[in-house]
């Protein structure tokens, strides 16, 4: 119980002056949502009735404290991105001028949702920068559904960064690719074995017809991509000798 009265005193000090009190209104809120973290950290679990059992505080019964998070949790007047830009702009604020920003597009399947997420890559971990859950089966999205999230991010990096954005195959969209040019991003994108390339002074081909021997990696500057021809951009195509059938 010392542990999470500590933790207690500590994030409320960290937190009170980065969350501006036009946001939170009611400093009650800023206490349940620092509860909120001890139970996660302390139980390592999403169940409120864990968090409850080492929290001490003013409600007697255990069944109060859950109930008292649950209503926290549907506070229609809690945005979370509002919640969650003052943190993630004192983060920011505070990266070294030299050091690049290297920020990954991803969706994960949470039946009968599809999180869109762009996290920020640092020591191996992936920290939630803006995120938009649909509900759909499949998770195969358009420029559309996620430019609304890219645009979030934009709203958090200060200008001059230097970003890269890591995106997967099912990202290679023309609008993203012009996106991030406009932007001045750099990106990294995968590509499936069947994506057409234009190479200068040569036919267009698909990737895979580029492929070098297994192991190897072979590596094409000022190139062009799908029927639409969007570069210039370059390119590096390998074979892994565990996947020797997906360049």
């Amino acid at each position: 119980m010392s542990e999470a009265k500590q933790l207690y005193r500590d994030l409320m000090n960290v937190l009170l002056p980065i969350l501006p009190r036009k946001i939170y209104g009611d400093i009650r809120r800023v206490a349940n949502l620092v509860r909120a973290i001890i139970g996660l950290c302390l139980t390592y679990t999403v169940r409120l009735e864990a968090w409850s059992e080492i929290l001490e505080s003013r409600p007697q019964y255990a069944a109060s404290r859950v109930r008292r998070f649950a209503r926290f949790l549907h506070n229609a007047a809690i945005d979370p991105h509002e919640w969650y830009k003052p943190f993630v702009q004192a983060v920011l604020k505070d990266w070294p001028a030299d050091m690049q920003l290297y920020i990954a597009l991803d969706t994960t399947a949470l039946t009968p949702f599809v999180l869109i997420r762009v996290s920020l890559l640092y020591r191996e971990r992936a920290i939630p920068l803006a995120w938009r859950a649909l509900l759909r089966a499949s998770t195969k999205v358009s420029f559309a559904d996620y430019q609304p999230v890219l645009e979030q991010v934009c709203a958090l990096i200060p200008e001059g960064m230097v970003v890269t954005l890591l995106a997967d195959r099912g990202f290679v969209h023309k609008q993203l690719i012009q996106y991030a040019h406009n932007h001045h991003w750099h990106i990294r994108l995968r590509l499936t074995g069947n994506t057409l390339v234009h190479l200068p002074q040569h036919n267009p081909c698909q990737i895979r017809e580029l492929c070098p021997p297994v192991g190897h990696a072979s590596f094409f500057h000022h190139i062009a991509l799908l029927g639409t021809v969007i570069g210039p951009l370059h390119l590096a195509v390998a074979l892994a000798e565990d996947q020797p059938d997906d360049p």
